[in-house]
């Protein structure tokens, strides 16, 4: 099986919407075997979905269109797909009944432009949508199958995981794709690839680095029949965990924020956070994790040297003496984090952000990460390129990654 991508809609051709479907659905396909051979977007236009989708039905067989199902007249995408199929499309009186009652529990009345998403192509299998209006659909044609899904990201990734997914699993036939990621950080690109290297010669099969900041996806592909795929992924992941050690701390999946809340949460441990450059960033990707209440305990955002000294207790002295940015002050502010929230570790953050230096003349980019726990105060100082919101979020990622290793080694 191989896919063809096609994304609807004039606000991604115009920036207007980044077009962030066509990656998960890429990342998602890849993940089961299904090869993507080729992308496209294209405007709210008949003629040209026509165009797209006939072009795309000659190459794959499996073509998904993304976006214009909505209920205003520029969403065409369902009669495009219609037309070119020769088929009509026919009311779907059981999707209306629901779109009623979603605005009726919304206390509305539902306009009568959105009876036209309960329009489907005759023929095809209605996918519901659990968080919209817009329903998804597949249609199988000449031994290829036709899905329509919403724009949306929240409606499409949901509506794709738990009934797509499966479907193209259960349906996929021949050899198979298998890609396995491991997440790795501590190591650029090119170290990461000597240090795999040194680790001796062996059958290792296709990797693919893609740097995302400071981490460093290893996309592993195996080909072949599932159990040969398989095999051969599982033993290349035995070896590159051997070689590369801590500096892996996840797969497929797994974010680093993620496995620092489960490290925290088996250790029973609490984590309390004082921000300054971060600006409350990392207290943002934490508290988006679930559960994260079980060993999150709070954070402060001390962008003034008056709130660190108020809220955090830390002295004036120690302040002017070493100034705002500086490995004292960072694991000043850890150690007040810790205390303030009576956590088990605390995290200060403390940096330039840019675009200009501070009065010290400081470089723009220099930060310092510490984390404190009861037997040590571990700290790094850093120099960021990029514009401000970079070191925002390379700063977040090394915390993160401090903790990790501070909880996984004691240092």
């Amino acid at each position: 099986m191989q896919a063809d991508l096609i994304c609807v809609g004039n606000e991604l051709l115009t920036g207007l919407v980044e077009n962030s479907n066509a990656g998960f659905l890429a990342r998602r396909l890849c993940s089961v075997g299904i090869p993507v051979s080729e992308i496209s977007v294209v405007a709210d236009d008949e003629k040209v979905i026509r165009a797209a989708l006939g072009k795309a039905l000659k190459a794959c067989d499996l073509v998904i269109l993304t976006g214009g199902l909505g209920p205003t007249d520029d969403d065409i995408t369902r009669e495009a797909v219609a037309a070119i199929l020769g088929l009509p499309l026919v009311l779907n009186r059981k999707w209306l009944e629901k779109m009623e009652q979603f605005f009726c529990k919304r206390g509305l009345k539902m306009p009568k432009n959105n009876r036209k998403q309960a329009l489907v192509i005759e023929g095809s299998t209605i996918l519901e949508n659990k968080r919209g209006t817009a329903p998804g659909s597949m249609i199988e044609h000449e031994g290829s199958l036709i899905v329509l899904l919403p724009g949306p990201p929240h409606e499409l990734q949901m509506m794709f995981d738990e009934q797509v997914l499966p479907y193209l699993v259960g349906h996929n036939r021949g050899n198979l794709t298998t890609v396995k990621t491991l997440k790795c950080i501590g190591l650029g690109e090119s170290m990461l690839e000597e240090k795999i290297k040194s680790a001796g010669e062996w059958d290792l099969p296709q990797i693919s680095y893609v740097a995302r900041g400071f981490e460093v996806d290893l996309q592993i592909k195996g080909c072949g029949d599932p159990a040969s795929a398989s095999a051969a992924l599982a033993d290349a992941e035995k070896r590159l965990r051997s070689a590369l050690g801590t500096y892996i701390f996840g797969s497929d999946d797994q974010t680093l924020a993620g496995t620092v809340a489960e490290i925290l949460i088996a250790g029973k441990l609490t984590l309390g956070l004082a921000e300054s450059c971060s600006g409350g960033l990392l207290s943002d990707i934490i508290t988006d994790i679930p559960g994260s209440s079980k060993f999150y305990r709070g954070g402060v955002v001390v962008y003034n040297p008056d709130a660190k000294v108020e809220v955090l207790g830390l002295s004036r002295s120690l302040l002017n003496h070493e100034g705002e940015v500086s490995d004292a002050v960072a694991r000043a502010m850890a150690e007040g984090a810790r205390s303030l929230f009576r956590a088990d570790l605390g995290v200060g953050i403390t940096g330039i952000a840019g675009p200009d230096s501070d009065l010290s003349g400081s470089p723009v980019g220099l930060v310092y990460v510490a984390v404190s726990s009861p037997d040590l105060c571990d700290s790094m100082e850093l120099n960021f390129g990029g514009g401000r919101r970079a070191v925002k979020e390379r700063s977040a990622q090394i915390a993160l990654d401090m903790i990790r290793k501070i909880v996984l080694t004691g240092n």
